[in-house]
């Protein structure tokens, strides 16, 4: 049932079940509020070395940057 279906059917109610029922969704909220989260996937440690080689550097790597980089020249 959608939302919408779900908010008619709780027009139709008497004022007093309407409040019934919005007590009821206020508790259920506050619950799910104060719940721990679960964790769903287990942690895992990283491992290291996994990207080794993925990346390469040049000798100039530590050089100065050009000054057309930073003014935004070609």
């Amino acid at each position: 049932m959608l939302l919408k279906e779900l908010l008619n059917e709780a027009k139709n109610l008497d004022l007093q079940e309407q409040i019934q029922l919005a007590t009821q969704l206020l508790q259920w909220v506050e619950i799910k509020i104060n719940q721990k989260p679960k964790d769903l996937s287990p942690k895992q440690l990283r491992q290291a070395g996994l990207g080794l080689g993925s990346c390469t550097f040049t000798a100039d790597f530590d050089d100065p940057l050009p000054d057309e980089l930073w003014i935004g020249e070609s």
